[in-house]
């Protein structure tokens, strides 16, 4: 795949272009955008354009010795930096006690970055480092890196990738060139989404996905689905017991019980199931609900979603989300 490949970003992808059109690439750059809708891959895809032994158009041949290193992972001078990646998950435990749902990027995960940049670029033109989630720096971290961001080496350049671009602190954004990464058009979607998704399901799938197609086929999202009403209807029945397994599925549960949310408030102005995300099954539970509670109810899984971050305590959070979902349903 090269950059011309990205399908959907044509926006991020053009401003991208012209960088190595004019030979202007910035020493630091931001992708932000929702999660799933190709940041990394535009990063990994613009690392390959510049970087390229034979490039064409000002993108990469995909076909060079550098292009294929860069697509397995294994160039000497381009590194991808994720959360998992900083150690493995036991000796991450065994460190500071906390799992890798919770973690953030210590300041020695910063002083790795500067090893590596600092130090020529051993085949390609530069020197890229692609730091995903890069909003959940510690503050030591954050105030480490800003250093390397106001003094950045020769012929390198850093990529962070976030999708809560607000979490990081101001003087980080604005040592970045910015790029606006936006949810895929359905068309985008679905054809990123067809080798991934069984037919039968694919008109739920676009609409659950919302325009990031990545979340789709990297989560089962029928699965999820059953899931969720498996969940809400424990809250219903009044469980006191939290039946979320993680962090990450409470994520997940805020976004779709967001869409059923969402759903309810639609049919109570058109009236017609056809407009509806989740379907009928779901329907089945959430038909009922004054408009103004459901909207504050959808603002509040929004917010909530904006405080997963803060290790919320997950029986208190259960017991909350179960309030405010009863009295939505009016059990």
């Amino acid at each position: 795949m090269a950059l011309k490949d990205v399908i959907g970003q044509e926006r991020a992808l053009r401003i991208l272009s012209g960088t190595l059109r004019r030979d202007r690439v910035a020493s630091a750059m931001l992708f932000s955008g929702d999660s799933g809708i190709g940041k990394r891959l535009s990063a990994i895809n613009y690392a390959k354009a510049i970087n390229c032994a034979r490039p064409e158009g000002y993108d990469s041949c995909d076909e060079c010795v550098s292009c294929r290193k860069i697509d397995s992972a294994t160039h000497p001078d381009i590194l991808t930096i994720t959360l998992e990646s900083v150690e493995d998950a036991l000796s991450l435990k065994e460190k500071t006690g906390k799992d890798k749902n919770r973690y953030e990027y210590p300041i020695e995960a910063v002083h790795k970055i500067e090893e590596i940049l600092y130090l020529s670029p051993y085949e390609g033109r530069k020197k890229i480092i692609i730091i995903d989630d890069a909003d959940v720096m510690n503050i030591n971290a954050a105030n480490a890196f800003l250093k390397t961001l106001e003094e950045p080496p020769p012929d390198s350049l850093i990529i962070l990738i976030s999708a809560n671009p607000d979490r990081l602190p101001d003087t980080i954004r604005s040592r970045c060139v910015q790029i606006k990464f936006y949810p895929l058009p359905l068309d985008g979607c679905k054809g990123v989404m067809s080798k991934h998704i069984d037919e039968k399901e694919m008109d739920f799938v676009l609409n659950i996905a919302m325009g990031r197609p990545g979340l789709a086929v990297s989560a089962d999202l029928v699965k999820e689905r059953e899931r969720f009403t498996e969940i809400l209807n424990g809250m219903i029945r009044g469980e006191s017991k939290d039946a979320w397994a993680d962090k990450g599925e409470i994520n997940s549960w805020l976004d779709t019980a967001s869409v059923l949310l969402r759903d309810m408030v639609v049919y109570g102005i058109s009236e017609r199931k056809t407009d509806l995300i989740l379907g009928e099954r779901q329907w089945a539970i959430g038909n009922r609900g004054k408009a103004k509670d459901v909207l504050d109810a959808y603002q509040e899984m929004q917010r909530l979603k904006g405080l997963l971050d803060f290790n919320l305590n997950k029986s208190i959070t259960w017991n909350y989300v179960s309030t405010i979902m009863r009295q939505v349903m009016e059990v």
